[in-house]
């Protein structure tokens, strides 16, 4: 709001450039913010599934069989997942992430 303000202040008084420089200053200040909040994400690779099931399991003292209950998929399914989830069925990766707390994101791979 403070911003708004100063904005039609600067362009009512013809001070286009202090108006033009507050609007890069915020410009940069949202990219900062942008780029902390992704820092803050913990991403992972999806062939990192299994380590990052395994942790939340751990630290919420969950057992895998539990899980299968909740995300209403097979111990068989989970195993084999869990082992090799390139090949498993987004459904079944989306019903894990619901459970464990993650969603799936898609990008490019960085080579």
């Amino acid at each position: 709001m403070v911003i708004k303000v100063f904005l039609l202040e600067c362009m009512m008084g013809n001070d286009i450039d202090a108006a033009v420089e507050t609007l890069s200053k915020v410009q940069n200040m949202l990219k900062n913010v942008s780029t902390e909040m992704n820092k803050s994400k913990n991403l992972f690779k999806l062939a990192e599934l299994g380590t990052y099931v395994e942790r939340f399991c751990a630290d919420n003292v969950l057992q895998k069989r539990d899980l299968c209950l909740l995300a209403d998929i097979s111990s068989t399914t989970l195993t084999n997942t869990l082992k090799n989830p390139e090949k498993a069925s987004m459904s079944t990766v989306l019903s894990i992430g619901e459970i464990v707390g993650f969603e799936l994101l898609i990008g490019r791979k960085n080579d």
